[in-house]
């Protein structure tokens, strides 16, 4: 095997140094068949298997390789094409993904896919797409040129509050276990909707920052109710209210924790009725609010009737 013609023939090959298909089965390591395989093209032997057989039949590795590779299948043509330019091409033509979709008798969420570029498009769909009103003046071949265009994305945005999370080496979901929310809620607070404050709460804790910092990434101002020095007659509802959304309890926790109703509790935050000074003084020590704390925002006037005691 060290002429040209030793690269297109393995059989011939082992004839001429008169060696048997069991022996170079037993050299190689493989069942006899297998080496009748080989000699076939029906197989192709691993890159050990050619050093075996280029031992046995005294000639080198690459010639036995060449052999293979004269053999070896060509590769199956793409059947499926990328489509992420296809959002541009529906903008282009005013259609909707649905149309798109029914033209084409596929799922809208195929279409998706195919513009996200989670999955191809299978190329015996694209001259059906060219026929879709809108895009019938665009040539085939600009309009395949069009599909796999990778349309240009922004930067994200780096907000605060994902960049905090970065500092601390905490990944969405990891914070959102930490904090106590799902995963979706702790991405929509860092496309800057606002935590409720209890979340803000223990996101200061576990990112290692102070509430107000929190706060400010949200330019959003601290309530009344966490304000004790602003508050003036007649704002108890709203006070009861912010100070039971920063604690995070319930309205049901409140009333056992108060010894009342949820209906009394829900009551007082409605401004329909005042909650007693016994109340009032259970309220302060749930809130930890200093003594009397609460009796600022109480009504002077009469209007919500008050409880006794």
């Amino acid at each position: 095997m060290t002429g040209p013609a030793a690269t297109t023939d393995l059989r011939t090959r082992r004839a001429e140094l008169r060696l048997s298909t069991r022996h170079v089965a037993h050299v190689v390591g493989v069942h006899p068949t297998t080496v009748l395989r080989w000699e076939r093209g029906e197989r192709l032997p691993g890159p050990a298997e050619i050093t075996g057989l280029a031992r046995v039949l005294s000639t080198e590795p690459a010639l036995v390789a060449e052999f293979f590779d004269a053999r070896r299948p060509a590769p199956a043509p793409a059947e499926r094409t990328r489509a992420t330019g296809l959002r541009e091409l529906r903008r282009r033509g005013d259609l909707a993904a649905s149309r798109v979709a029914s033209e084409l008798d596929v799922p809208v969420s195929t279409v998706f896919n195919w513009e996200a570029g989670r999955v191809g498009m299978p190329l015996t769909l694209v001259p059906r797409l060219a026929r879709i009103p809108g895009l019938e003046d665009v040539p085939r071949s600009a309009l395949v040129d069009l599909l796999v265009r990778t349309p240009a994305t922004a930067p994200r945005p780096r907000g605060p509050l994902r960049a905090a999370r970065h500092r601390c080496g905490l990944s969405q979901r990891l914070l959102a276990e930490s904090v106590g929310v799902s995963r979706h809620l702790v991405g929509c607070w860092e496309a800057g909707r606002a935590p409720r404050w209890i979340h803000q709460r223990r996101l200061a804790a576990v990112l290692g920052v102070d509430v107000a910092t929190v706060a400010g990434w949200y330019a959003v101002p601290a309530p009344v109710g966490l304000r004790p020095d602003t508050w003036v007659p007649g704002e108890l509802p709203r006070v009861l209210r912010d100070l039971r959304d920063w604690s995070g309890l319930r309205q049901a926790d409140v009333a056992a924790a108060a010894g009342r109703s949820v209906a009394a509790v829900r009551s007082w935050e409605a401004g329909r009725a005042v909650p007693g000074r016994a109340a009032r003084d259970l309220l302060t020590r749930l809130y930890r609010l200093p003594p009397g704390a609460l009796d600022a925002a109480v009504p002077r006037r009469p209007g919500p009737r008050a409880e006794r005691g």
